[in-house]
């Protein structure tokens, strides 16, 4: 599968249709560009030549980073709130052992390479993002309406994110101890939590909940 490719796309606005640079599939080692457009969210910024218009155009992309071990699967949600398992099988033995999750969003996707070039477990990660949401709610006195991980830094002692609130236009940061996301691993791994080799999962906030449903079960 080819890097880039080229794919006519019709401008909702005037019509015109304009052949539109698209990357599918994105190897970490080899096109660093493109990685850093996904940490800017460029990726699927779009721009009509005719008149003007912009949008994103999200389309399906596969990142991966072998260095890493891991693999994102962008899959555009088309009115679903988080993808079905996507499995590959034994039709590429050559990522084996390789964490492979699948999300919605490019804010989803910058996510996962940031938790996983930070080394840590993304079960986790959404179990502390669980636990930061209703702070950051209240904090502010509004209703989050997504999160994501921003950075984690031993050295400090705080894992950080960022939550959206209804309403509001910016984000704003919420962090708490390293300790919390050490605790919510040890949950992670006290209940099991895994995914299966061979399929792209979505491990989000409904992840984090079944995991807490679990783990609160075993302590009755």
């Amino acid at each position: 599968m080819p890097s880039v490719g080229n794919r006519d796309v019709s401008c909702p606005h005037c019509g015109a249709v304009v052949k539109t640079a698209m990357s599918p599939e994105i190897n970490a080692g080899e096109n660093p560009e493109l990685r850093q457009r996904i940490l800017d969210e460029t990726l699927f910024d779009w721009k009509c030549p005719e008149c003007g218009y912009e949008a994103q155009l999200v389309y399906p992309c596969l990142y991966h980073d072998k260095e890493n071990q891991f693999m994102v699967y962008v899959v555009p949600n088309s009115g679903c709130c988080r993808p079905e398992p996507v499995s590959v099988g034994e039709a590429f033995p050559q990522f084996n052992g390789m964490a492979k999750r699948a999300v919605t969003s490019l804010a989803g996707l910058k996510e996962k390479v940031l938790i996983f070039e930070a080394g840590l477990n993304d079960f986790a990660v959404e179990l502390v993002k669980l636990a930061l949401t209703d702070v950051a709610g209240k904090k502010h006195d509004r209703k989050t309406s997504a999160g994501y991980f921003c950075r984690a830094d031993e050295k400090e002692n705080r894992i950080v994110f960022s939550f959206f609130l209804q309403g509001e236009d910016e984000p704003v940061q919420q962090g708490t101890r390293m300790d919390v996301y050490r605790k919510s691993l040890e949950i992670v791994e006290s209940v099991g939590a895994v995914s299966r080799d061979d399929d792209f999962v979505a491990v989000d906030s409904a992840a984090a909940e079944n995991i807490l449903r679990v783990y609160r079960g075993g302590e009755d």
